[in-house]
């Protein structure tokens, strides 16, 4: 059954569950390839090495493709996104989880549309990696109930 999230169930404060997934060397080389992210930092270990880095790590499109399934999960399909802004603060190593999950700063109207503004942050190897703020739209009205 699908799941959609009202705007009138979503306050300040509430809690966006995590949404994580292993960094295997295959996952990252997979997704690197799918969008056309060829450097060798994102799949080739030694090469991520030689420029500093503990070995390949996931690229921008990948972590914000998780944010983006973090919301989905949350609101549903009845939501959509925005906006989402990220900074990348450390690297989100091949071995580790990537683990994904916010707090919704505030709630809020614009026009015809209920907002929630969402403060995002991942996690890998035990540190912050990630940082973000997403704003997603979400239905007001539910089916079969008068709006």
């Amino acid at each position: 059954m699908e799941h959609t999230l009202y705007a009138d169930e979503v306050t300040a404060g509430m809690p966006v569950p995590v949404f994580a997934l292993p960094l295997t060397p295959q996952r990252l080389v997979m997704e690197a390839a799918s969008n056309r992210d060829f450097a060798p930092i994102h799949h080739d270990a030694e090469f991520a090495r030689q420029t500093g880095a503990p070995t390949m790590y996931a690229n921008t499109m990948l972590v914000q493709a998780m944010f983006d399934a973090t919301l989905r999960q949350w609101m549903g399909l009845g939501g959509r996104l925005r906006m989402l802004d990220i900074s990348m603060r450390s690297f989100s190593c091949a071995g580790e989880v990537l683990a994904c999950e916010g707090r919704v700063e505030q709630v809020r109207t614009e026009g015809a549309e209920s907002l929630a503004d969402v403060e995002l942050w991942a996690t890998a190897g035990g540190r912050r990696s990630v940082t973000g703020r997403a704003t997603v739209v979400l239905p007001r009205d539910r089916p079969g109930r008068p709006g």
